[in-house]
C-alpha cells in the first residue's frame, strides 16, 4: 500500500509513472531475441469552462422560430454553407455558439464536438441551424443523417434538440420539428 502514495507523490517530466515502475529510467524486459526497452506513463487531462467577459449574445433569448430566424438572418446571404450550434440554458437564454464554416455544398460537422461542447459549457438544450446557399429548402439525407445522431446521442445525455433549421436566401427556410423530421 506505501508503493502506490509514493507512486501518487513522485512526478516525471512526461507524465506521472505508473505503478512497479522504476523512477530512474526506463524498464529493461529480457525477450528470447532481442533486449527491448519499454517505458509506459500514465496521462491525465483536464479541461475548465472559461467564460468570456466581452460574449456579444450574453442574455439574449430564442423563444420562437422567429426569434431564430432574426438572429441567424445573415446566413441567408452567404454563398458557402455554415453551420451553427446554439447552447442554450434552461431559460432558453444562449450560452454558447459553435460555428463550423463550409464549402459551397456542405460544412463538416461532428456530432462528437457538438455534444462535447454542449457538455463543456453545461447547455441543458441545443439548436442546430445551417444554410443552404443553393436555395433548395429540403434537407439531405446527410443533414437527416446528422441531426438523428446528434438528436440520439443527446437525448442520453439528457440535452434536448429544440430543432434544426436550414436557411435559405429570401428569409425562406425549413423546420425539422415543423417537418415532423424531429419528433
Amino acid at each position: 500500500m506505501q508503493e502506490n502514495f509514493e507512486f501518487a507523490q513522485s512526478n516525471h517530466p512526461q507524465g506521472r509513472l505508473p505503478l512497479g515502475m522504476e523512477t530512474d529510467g526506463p524498464s529493461l524486459r529480457q525477450n528470447k531475441r532481442s533486449c527491448v526497452f519499454t517505458a509506459q506513463y500514465a496521462y491525465s487531462i483536464k479541461t475548465s469552462r472559461v467564460k468570456e467577459l466581452d460574449f456579444p449574445y450574453e442574455g439574449q433569448q430564442v423563444s420562437c422560430t422567429a426569434d431564430l430566424l432574426r438572429f441567424c438572418c445573415s446566413l441567408q446571404d452567404s454563398d458557402t454553407e455554415k453551420f451553427i450550434v446554439l447552447y442554450l440554458n434552461a431559460q432558453n437564454g444562449i450560452i454558447s455558439i459553435l460555428r463550423s464554416d463550409g464549402t459551397v455544398n456542405q460544412a463538416v460537422v461532428y456530432p462528437r464536438e457538438v455534444i462535447r461542447h454542449a457538455l463543456l459549457v453545461g447547455s441543458s438544450s441545443i439548436i442546430l441551424v445551417h444554410n443552404h446557399p443553393s436555395g433548395n429548402m429540403r434537407p439531405s439525407e446527410a443533414d437527416i443523417r446528422l441531426t438523428k445522431v446528434i438528436r440520439e446521442i443527446s437525448t442520453l445525455l439528457e440535452i434536448i434538440v429544440h430543432d434544426h433549421i436550414i436557411i435559405g436566401p429570401e428569409t425562406k427556410f425549413f423546420s425539422f420539428r415543423e417537418g415532423g423530421l424531429l419528433s
